[in-house]
């Protein structure tokens, strides 16, 4: 009797081992298959993004540079006007001087992050009738990786900024600190539609970079008026001063 107790027993027990290990498999099986789902999201997503700037940069090329290259060509066969020619030459080597900017910000090994940020909202504020106020003050520096990303989320987030908000204040908040790194984006415009802007390229820009960086951000309009945009990232990889 004893001896079929215990073989009772073992053999519940070998069942509801096998039960158990079975159903750590099949959520590892799961999880796993969630993991691929949201690396092949990642993936298209970045693919968007690539193209999505691939087709800006050639409208950039296509529809100012070469127009206005093209004019100019035009104008020293048609007119005696070398002023007009100087000019147009002129707002063509800004253009792509912004261009290339766009593509990799100059001196970004050596500049800061509130370097970079002040100097990409400089020609905004000349080109724009948008009024910037920001606080920049931080003593750390980034690593090249983290600061070209972060510098890239706020690239983006100024960029929707100036296409949809129709603001005409911004300001501009950068906290850098061991323990955090924070960018925020407040503007007095007509605030954030979530449901258009789930699905734009914009945003899957700002969430692929965040995902890159094990980061956070949200968007929201603060007592109805205008629109917040906040990036922050816990414990940053900062670079080691030098000895």
């Amino acid at each position: 009797m004893v001896l079929i107790v215990i073989t009772m027993l073992i053999i519940t027990f070998v069942s509801f081992t096998k039960m158990y290990f079975s159903r750590i498999l099949k959520e590892q099986q799961k999880l796993q298959k969630a993991m691929v789902a949201h690396q092949q999201q990642l993936l298209e997503d970045s693919v968007l993004v690539q193209e999505r700037e691939r087709t800006r940069i050639a409208a950039d090329l296509h529809d100012d540079l070469i127009s206005k290259l093209n004019i100019s060509l035009l104008s020293l066969h048609t007119t005696k006007d070398i002023n007009s020619v100087s000019t147009l030459l002129q707002d063509s080597i800004a253009l792509a001087r912004q261009i290339s900017h766009d593509l990799s910000p100059p001196m970004l090994q050596q500049s800061s992050l509130k370097e970079l940020i002040e100097d990409f909202i400089f020609p905004i504020k000349e080109s724009h009738s948008i009024h910037f106020s920001h606080a920049l003050s931080t003593p750390y520096m980034l690593t090249s990786d983290t600061k070209l990303q972060v510098f890239r989320i706020f690239q983006e987030a100024i960029n929707n900024t100036l296409k949809h908000a129709q603001a005409t204040q911004l300001q501009v908040h950068l906290r850098l600190s061991p323990n955090l790194l924070a960018v925020q984006v407040l503007d007095n415009g007509v605030g954030f539609d979530s449901s258009s802007s789930k699905k734009g390229l914009g945003l899957k820009n700002i969430a692929l970079r965040s995902q890159i960086l094990n980061g956070h951000f949200r968007f929201s309009t603060p007592n109805n008026q205008g629109s917040s945009f906040l990036f922050y990232l816990k414990q940053p990889l900062l670079e080691r001063p030098k000895q």
